[in-house]
């Protein structure tokens, strides 16, 4: 009799990775984030759901460089399974000293900025389309294509305390994430861009 195949768990299968660029790009602003494992489950999620550069802003604790030395203060904080990627530039991660700076460089790309954080002004991401509005043909983000493109850059709030009036005061919109239980006063800040993230790709 023969032997049953294993069979994948179709819960956590991994679809193909898409080679073309999608008509509405998403990218992720990592800015005033205070864990080191919150960034790597922020990238990891990030680029599990179509994106393909990441804006940082700060973060000086953590070390981006994936081209390690010996020394152990330059070992490279971005996960293992994300460095290849950036070594063979399907990733890129671009770096600002200045909040400001990098919202610039976006809306010089075309690309919205969306602040994820529970306010009174924010749009309920069941509502994809209002949410989602604006958001055009992208190129890769990455500074190389010029002015024009589109897209929209989602920035996340801090794990305490959410987003600071800096960054608020950046953001073009706000989307959040509606709760039916209370269970919690907000969600972990990756399961949150996941969230986000997953509605935007499948809109």
């Amino acid at each position: 009799m023969e032997a049953p195949q294993n069979q994948e768990d179709k819960t956590t299968q991994s679809r193909p990775v898409a080679t073309a660029v999608r008509a509405q790009q998403p990218y992720l602003i990592i800015c005033n984030i205070s864990k080191k494992p919150n960034i790597k489950s922020l990238m990891k999620n990030a680029v599990a759901f179509g994106v393909t550069t990441i804006y940082v802003v700060g973060q000086k604790k953590f070390n981006f460089n994936v081209v390690e030395s010996c020394e152990e203060e330059e070992k490279s904080d971005v996960p293992t399974v994300l460095r290849p990627m950036i070594q063979s530039g399907h990733l890129h991660i671009i770096q600002f000293d200045k909040l400001h700076e990098c919202v610039e460089h976006l809306h010089n790309l075309g690309i919205k900025v969306i602040g994820v954080e529970i306010d009174e002004s924010a749009l309920d991401v069941d509502d994809t389309d209002q949410c989602f509005e604006g958001a055009t043909n992208a190129g890769d983000g990455d500074g190389s294509s010029g002015a024009g493109g589109g897209g929209v850059a989602f920035m996340m709030g801090n794990e305490g305390t959410g987003m600071n009036q800096k960054q608020m005061s950046l953001c073009d919109s706000f989307v959040k994430i509606s709760q039916y239980g209370g269970g919690t006063a907000s969600l972990n800040v990756s399961v949150a861009a996941a969230i986000i993230l997953q509605r935007f790709y499948t809109w």
